[in-house]
């Protein structure tokens, strides 16, 4: 019996207040803000380091092209200085008697014997 009284009361109760029979507009919950925002921020700040990342390994790469070409232009002299010496170190005999004075009067100033230099002081 105390269930039926109960359904009895319910019954009762829902229609004394005639106001909650009425429909009621849905209004949406206003969302927390606060946890956008962090998330916003938190995708403009990987956004940020990205670029600064990628600008920084650009310039980097930048500065190692610059120093390979350096690197390249190092090894092609010394290729040719290379070459040159494996000529010169072959040299026996005249060729060599000629390498000697050519270097001695070209590097060094010495003049053979009986050879004169002429300075031009006009500068043609």
């Amino acid at each position: 019996m105390k269930k039926s009284t109960r359904k009895e009361n319910k019954s009762t109760a829902f229609s004394q207040h005639p106001e909650e029979n009425e429909i009621k507009e849905i209004t949406p919950k206003k969302r927390k803000k606060g946890r956008y925002i962090l998330i916003y921020l938190a995708i403009v700040g990987f956004v940020f380091y990205a670029v600064i990342t990628i600008i920084n390994q650009n310039v980097q790469i930048a500065e190692k092209k610059s120093e390979l070409t350096d690197l390249q232009q190092q090894i092609s002299v010394v290729e040719i200085q290379s070459q040159y010496l494996k000529k010169v170190q072959d040299y026996k005999g005249d060729d060599l008697k000629k390498y000697i004075e050519k270097i001695a009067k070209d590097e060094l100033g010495y003049v053979g014997d009986g050879e004169r230099i002429f300075i031009n002081v006009a500068g043609e």
